[in-house]
């Protein structure tokens, strides 16, 4: 599918959804409301029948000691809506209303079916009844010209009317849903039409790599697209952002090796061009050693810097007063000359890789013996406490330039190549976010610097 028809078959794709969610919802709507309404009139037909029952259990007249049942007393039943049947004891039928088309036979065998806990609905003559069972008090008799004896009557209601209601009401609902989903699709196409423009206006931008000023273009007219171009756009200045970084990183990189590289070609052109001075090829050599571990220090930093950037394949305990106390005495070998104070408790427990950790540290005591200045002391604070462990490396020397202070962490960003690569800050701040710690740099120039590292405690 091409670029250009994607948006179209999507927005086709989502309407088609859309209309069959709706279609799905309103056919049960319309099922659920027609089958309540046919559940209520069916329970009102089992109230209305057994009302009826109850009535027909009351007909009749106390006549020496007989319950009398007038004969007439069924021809006044109304035909239309009502048949009542008067049993025998053996389910035969006695006397009966004159409702048309509903033979004896017919009654007797329904009779047989029905009882006064059970409803039985039957089609007699074209008509559709609901019939109950209901018992007749004792000594009860029709009087139709002889006195008859019954035990049981049998009632029905006509429930056709309710039956037509029922199929009225299927027809007009089925009617009202062809109307409801036509209006539904006008509207959803309408609708996802209008909102959809933002989608496609979106998709090819992005198709066609014009991201620029995304979160103000048309993309995101419609609050279902401005989150989506939003998120599109951060993604977009990080990857620019990425990119820059690492073009500037291979720019550094070429820098930091062009030098000695540099070097080590004058020099050895130098030696073959004369050969025979033993001074000159003394000094060509010694510069190309010097320069070559130069090389491998950078080439080594570089590798640390990228196995730091990575999770820690260690997890062990480490105590890292240990590891200060180490750094700091360290240093005093290397600069007898300054002084290097450690505060901390005898014992303080990290989690992580111990040679790394050790390697933060002496970064940054490295870091200020080296740039403090000559006559700057050096504090180490490690403390601990409910949210992790602190440590502090303080110098009260030169400080750090405001220009240099921003871009403390970045890679290759020192104020004396003769001094450092620049990656000591970076390494150790790579170190610490993969130990899910922080470390931060307040530095005023005249006053000193103080880097601060916290790492969470060892149970989290």
């Amino acid at each position: 599918m091409t670029p250009a028809r994607a948006p179209a078959s999507m927005v086709r794709a989502l309407r088609r959804r859309i209309l069959a969610v709706v279609a799905v919802a309103v056919v049960l709507i319309g099922i659920a409301s027609v089958w309540g309404i046919r559940i209520v009139t069916d329970l009102n037909a089992e109230r209305q029948v057994h009302i009826a029952a109850q009535s027909v259990a009351t007909w009749g007249t106390d006549q020496g000691g007989d319950r009398v049942i007038d004969s007439g007393r069924l021809a006044d039943v109304d035909a239309l809506s009502t048949v009542v049947a008067l049993l025998d004891s053996d389910g035969g039928v006695v006397a009966a209303s004159s409702a048309p088309a509903v033979t004896v036979a017919a009654l007797e065998r329904v009779a047989a079916e029905a009882s006064e806990s059970r409803s039985v609905r039957a089609d007699l003559g074209g008509r559709t009844i609901l019939f109950t069972d209901i018992a007749l008090p004792a000594g009860t008799v029709v009087d139709d010209g002889a006195r008859t004896p019954v035990e049981r009557a049998l009632v029905g209601i006509g429930v056709e009317g309710s039956d037509r209601l029922v199929a009225a009401l299927a027809l007009a609902a089925a009617g009202t849903l062809a109307v409801v989903l036509i209006a539904v699709w006008g509207v959803v196409t309408l609708v996802v039409s209008r909102t959809t423009r933002a989608l496609t206006d979106l998709t090819e931008r992005v198709e066609r790599g014009r991201l620029e000023a995304l979160v103000t273009s048309p993309a995101a007219e419609y609050s279902e697209t401005r989150a989506i171009s939003s998120a599109i756009a951060r993604l977009d200045e990080r990857r620019d952002a990425t990119e820059h970084q690492l073009r500037d990183f291979v720019a550094n990189a070429s820098h930091e090796l062009r030098t000695p590289l540099t070097t080590i070609q004058g020099w050895a052109e130098l030696h073959f061009q004369s050969p025979d001075d033993a001074r000159t090829t003394e000094r060509a050599f010694a510069s190309i050693v010097e320069e070559s571990e130069r090389m491998r220090s950078l080439v080594d930093r570089l590798a640390q810097l990228a196995r730091a950037e990575g999770a820690p394949t260690i997890s062990e305990p480490v105590d890292l007063a240990a590891v200060c106390r180490a750094a700091a005495d360290d240093a005093a070998l290397l600069a007898p000359e300054r002084r290097i104070k450690v505060h901390s408790p005898e014992r303080v427990e990290v989690r992580g890789d111990p040679h790394a950790l050790t390697q933060v540290v002496r970064n940054l005591v490295g870091n200020a013996v080296v740039h403090a200045g000559a006559t700057a002391s050096v504090t180490i604070t490690l403390a601990e406490g409910p949210e992790g462990v602190e440590l502090t490396v303080a110098d009260d020397g030169v400080g750090i330039p405001p220009a240099l202070r921003r871009r403390a962490f970045d890679r290759f960003v020192t104020g004396d190549r003769r001094t450092g690569t620049g990656l000591g800050l970076a390494i150790a701040q790579a170190i610490i976010s993969a130990h899910g710690g922080t470390i931060a740099l307040a530095s005023e120039p005249g006053v000193g610097t103080r880097v601060t590292v916290r790492l969470p405690p060892v149970g989290s």
